[in-house]
């Protein structure tokens, strides 16, 4: 993985680790349904940034490989599983 996309992945899985935990404790603390759903949502958004930058690693270094490898097929096949895995 590169070490850029690497380092940022990691920040922002712990600040999404600190919006779940945050969650937690909104429920635990009864706090109003629409606030809760908000935090949930911000954390859904946050994960879905963590995704395109794995995504981003993936097509500059292990797809750009395969292509380069003359491996098109392999590469192509990739690709269509992580949007099949987008569009569940």
């Amino acid at each position: 993985m590169k070490a850029d996309i690497k380092k940022s992945a990691a920040r922002r899985l712990s600040i999404i680790a600190g919006q779940i935990k945050g969650v937690q404790d909104m429920v635990g603390r009864e706090v109003y349904c629409v606030d809760i759903i908000a935090q949930i949502e911000a954390a859904r958004e946050a994960l879905s940034g963590v995704g395109s930058l794995i995504l981003r690693n993936h097509l500059e270094t292990h797809v750009a490989h395969d292509i380069k490898h003359g491996r098109e097929k392999q590469a192509t096949e990739e690709i269509l599983k992580v949007y099949k895995l987008a569009q569940r």
